[in-house]
């Protein structure tokens, strides 16, 4: 499987000093890629800090998310497996589901079957999702969302290649 170039446009830099090609792909299976190679020294180290501190954003981003579901899983999760206690899987599902969306019953049991029981599944489900089991829980953590309200929203740049 090769890919081939559908469209290869080379225009001036944004600093003006220098080049950029701008490369779109397609391979058999009409999966597109495209990439943009940087000629102006200038710009391609302006690049590489922005794609460090977009990197860096998305690690603090990251820890306070896990800042948040950790202190969510320590308050939370007991209460949230308290929930589907002693209940049968299919009483456990309707719970958890309101009777229909996903997963579908026969999913349910699937996924119960491989995690190797009701509470196992449903502390992962907790994990997955905590924010959503915390709505489901009607709970209004005030800390956790905090803590998720303070994660950096990557800022939108208009759009640089003629492709976009």
């Amino acid at each position: 499987m090769s890919w081939e170039v559908m469209k290869s446009e080379t225009t001036k830099c944004h600093c003006g000093k220098g080049i950029m090609t701008y490369t779109m792909e397609m391979d058999d299976w009409n999966r597109t890629r495209s990439s943009t190679e940087i000629h102006c020294p200038d710009c391609r180290a302006r690049a590489a800090l922005e794609a460090k501190e977009r990197a860096q954003r998305a690690a603090g981003n990251e820890a306070l998310y896990d800042q948040a579901r950790n202190l969510a899983t320590d308050r939370y999760m007991p209460k949230w497996l308290d929930l589907y206690a002693g209940l049968t899987k299919k009483a456990a599902w309707q719970r958890y589901t309101g009777g229909c969306g996903y997963p579908a019953l026969g999913t349910f049991y699937k996924h119960v079957k491989h995690a190797g029981g009701v509470t196992t599944y449903m502390r992962s489900c907790f994990e997955s999702d905590f924010e959503e089991a915390l709505q489901k829980m009607s709970i209004e953590g005030k800390e956790i969302n905090k803590l998720l309200s303070a994660r950096s929203v990557e800022p939108r740049e208009p759009l640089r290649h003629p492709y976009a």
